[in-house]
């Protein structure tokens, strides 16, 4: 198993929230609007990128290489269910004949709430394997039961209408993993829109609150729209600040680009750079810069600032990251250019 595999096995019980993406079906037609758009929104295949940033039972897992991710959404025929019903079959991109997960999605507005939302209520299958392909199989619709399903508690997501798009996530602390034995509860946020799909799972320990797994996902990076940013790496050997010179330069596309590199320490670093394919905040993009020590219970260090800014920082003990765009933003002249 390579490492994107054993990386999204990983991922699977992180949160059966990653892969919710909503699709269209003859049920829309008959629906409140914000059912119908989101459904229209989400339908279809989609191709995303799945990253863990945090785990701190397997420190390693934030090293391993971005798994690829294949989800099919269709609408499903359930009226015992609910009038809008999505059968979601996810799969690795390399692997696309073995599903790693199978749900399926009702969608109802929530009148009760105010604003009104968007309430996405989540069940599983007893048996997975018996419903795979289960949105191009009319006879399994028809032989699927009650007791054939299972909710998953505490776990809906309310999502509001933001212009073209739909965001929200999860509520409070009841949403819980392992269901069997709850040690923490998730808060999972989402964004969908034509052709956008981000979400950040994060789970915390109920005993004090701390975070002990983070993980997000974005749309696969198109490399024909990602800029090209030079990244310049200072090193200290005496640790002090003051003392760091220059010491190498790298090359990163904004999109998921990253750059792994030796510092004369022995320490082996890594550089991740996003801007508007990552879902940092929901409201305004950002130009993130990520440092990861690769070693075993090595530090992460996230630096963000404006999409457009002419630089980002990342430091750690005795060297720092600086990257900047290599073409400069149109409205400003060449000397502006970071090299």
């Amino acid at each position: 198993m390579n490492g994107s595999a054993l990386r999204a096995a990983r991922c699977v019980w992180l949160a059966p929230w990653l892969s919710l993406i909503l699709g269209a079906g003859p049920a829309a037609a008959d629906s409140p609007p914000e059912i119908a758009d989101l459904m229209r929104l989400w339908s279809g295949v989609h191709d995303s990128a799945l990253q863990v940033i945090l785990d701190t039972h397997s420190p390693q897992a934030a090293a391993e290489d971005v798994a690829r991710l294949r989800t099919v959404v269709e609408p499903v025929d359930l009226p015992w269910l609910g009038p809008s019903v999505l059968y979601l079959e996810e799969t690795l991109h390399d692997v696309p004949g073995a599903p790693r997960r199978q749900v399926l999605l009702r969608l109802s507005v929530d009148s009760q709430l105010r604003p009104q939302r968007v309430r996405v209520r989540q069940y599983t299958f007893s048996t997975p394997a018996q419903w795979r392909g289960f949105f191009a199989d009319p006879q399994a619709q028809l032989a699927l039961r009650r007791t054939d399903i299972d909710a998953i508690p505490g776990c809906d997501l309310l999502l509001s209408r933001d212009g073209d798009e739909f965001r929200g996530g999860t509520l409070g602390r009841g949403c819980v993993a392992p269901p069997a034995a709850p040690q923490r509860y998730v808060d999972y946020r989402l964004q969908v829109g034509a052709g956008l799909y981000w979400f950040r799972t994060r789970q915390f320990r109920f005993q004090d609150d701390a975070l002990v797994q983070e993980s997000a996902g974005y749309d696969w990076p198109v490399l024909h729209l990602a800029r090209l940013f030079s990244c310049r790496v200072r090193w200290s050997a005496s640790g002090r600040a003051a003392d760091l010179s220059p010491l190498l330069n790298v090359e990163l596309a904004d999109h998921g680009g990253r750059a792994d590199f030796s510092l004369p320490d022995g320490r082996v670093l890594r550089l991740i750079l996003h801007s508007d394919d990552w879902p940092f905040d929901a409201s305004n993009n950002a130009l993130i810069l990520i440092l990861e020590d690769l070693a075993p219970e090595g530090a992460t260090v996230r630096s963000w600032t404006a999409a457009d800014a002419l630089q980002v920082t990342a430091a750690m003990k005795s060297m720092d990251a600086r990257c900047g765009p290599i073409a400069p933003p149109a409205q400003l002249a060449p000397a502006a250019t970071w090299r």
